[in-house]
């Protein structure tokens, strides 16, 4: 397939650009990648006018491009490449007659994280039906893009919504272990302590790419199937919440301690995907 990546340069671009070897690809970025061999098209997604043409003859968009949490100092820049970004990516597509766009979101558009400190999840584990209340920008940006979306999913080609939740990037470990963050990095420890290793997401993205039964408009969560600490889930964010979450499954955390708050269960469902890391205390494994 002829397959355009926004944000093709970035992290989480240069492993999905290696999940989807084969195909024919094109990023669209203000970056060129490190792999020049790819079709390269210096495009900012604030400009709508530029996105049409660069998405001439494609089939598939896989939109990642966007301001990550990590660098998301500017509520009103944020708000504007998220949420106005996504706004011309699908426009652009609609107008370009792309068949599929595969929509990069996030585990952030629950709003539980450190922008809502009293405001607990409604049940373990967090799934695709649980309500979404962000209340800081990049949230708040990320569900807008997931509405967009949705409408335009009514109005031309599939959608498909990908939220992954914390992208465990090996430069990260030490984050992760609460042992310092990475030069430069502004986001605050998660609360839920879910995470996804960067490959298994990148193949989350392939997965949606090839998916043959696809319903028009899903969403899905992508998250390894344990969290990033050494306490029990459910009772962590119950000391850290000071009350006692209820359990959609209770077997699972009796069975699995350390399991996920969040569920991808519907990805391994509909898209075949399944995380194959793990956290050891240090690292993936």
């Amino acid at each position: 397939m002829r397959i355009a990546i926004t944000g093709g340069s970035g992290r989480l671009g240069q492993y999905v650009l290696r999940a989807l070897k084969g195909h024919q690809l094109r990023v669209l970025d203000l970056v060129a990648p490190s792999d020049h061999s790819v079709d390269f098209q210096n495009v900012d997604l604030c400009d709508l006018v530029s996105l049409q043409p660069a998405l001439r003859d494609i089939d598939v968009v896989v939109h990642l491009g966007g301001i990550d949490r990590s660098v998301a100092t500017d509520d009103a820049v944020t708000m504007q490449v998220n949420a106005m970004g996504t706004w011309n990516l699908f426009e652009a597509s609609r107008r370009a007659g792309v068949r599929r766009v595969i929509h990069c979101s996030s585990s952030s558009v629950t709003g539980i994280d450190q922008s809502n400190p009293h405001m607990p999840p409604c049940y373990l584990p967090i799934d695709e039906l649980h309500p979404l209340r962000p209340s800081d920008a990049y949230g708040l940006s990320k569900r807008c893009g997931e509405q967009i979306a949705e409408s335009y999913a009514r109005r031309g080609p599939e959608v498909t919504v990908l939220r992954p939740c914390f992208i465990a990037f090996p430069e990260l470990a030490y984050f992760m272990a609460g042992r310092g963050g990475a030069a430069g990095r502004e986001e605050p420890m998660p609360y839920l302590r879910a995470y996804v290793g960067p490959e298994d997401c990148a193949r989350g993205f392939a997965a949606a790419v090839a998916q043959a039964d696809h319903a028009g408009f899903e969403t899905f969560f992508l998250a390894a199937a344990d969290a990033f600490a050494t306490q029990p889930t459910a009772a962590r964010l119950e000391q850290l919440y000071g009350a006692p979450i209820p359990l959609r499954d209770p077997t699972l955390y009796q069975r699995f301690p350390q399991a996920s708050p969040v569920s991808s269960e519907r990805a391994a469902m509909r898209l075949g995907w399944i995380a194959t890391t793990r956290w050891d205390g240090d690292g993936l494994a």
